[in-house]
């Protein structure tokens, strides 16, 4: 697993934008990005890691999900108009690549499938079909001092049916 490590995420709720493109997520004064940074008292954070996943919701790569963990109390009403979901957990192969590079990404990518592959063990899993991101480091301070934009990649995994 050289660069690479397996967790476990549990099930939680989430705000999801729904599908969206990229400049719908990110790119204008009513995108989603905006909304979630005017209710920061609803999500939930973590010490470290981002609570946040972004994936496509299918094979059309211009169409992404991001989804933000939320507290329990938070209500559909709160949310509007966006919906809550269960996120629902699994375990990941993640591994880290630079954002901005689409070959270190894709020879990223292409190790942890050769991984999943040869490990006897797993196999790629079901959900999310596209796997998913996030940005380890939201706020660009410390991309900023690596000159790279680290963007963890998370595979779904499932146990291969002869190691249940």
């Amino acid at each position: 697993m050289r660069n690479m490590r397996g967790i476990e995420i549990p099930r939680f709720r989430a705000v999801s934008s729904g599908p969206q493109t990229l400049e719908q997520l990110f790119g204008e004064e009513s995108c989603f990005a905006a909304w979630l940074n005017s209710h920061e008292n609803l999500l939930k954070h973590g010490i470290y890691e981002p609570k946040d996943f972004l994936w496509h919701e299918s094979k059309d790569v211009n169409q992404s999900v991001w989804i933000m963990a939320i507290e329990d109390y938070v209500t559909e009403a709160d949310t509007a108009p966006y919906k809550i979901i269960d996120f629902p957990g699994g375990m990941f192969l993640v591994a880290t690549a630079d954002e901005n590079d689409p070959e270190d990404l894709n020879e990223t990518v292409n190790d942890m499938m050769d991984w999943i592959r040869c490990s006897q063990v797993f196999a790629y899993g079901d959900f999310p079909a596209s796997g998913m991101c996030n940005m380890p480091n939201p706020n660009g301070k410390l991309s900023k001092a690596l000159g790279i934009a680290q963007q963890q990649i998370f595979l779904p995994l499932k146990l291969l049916e002869n190691t249940e």
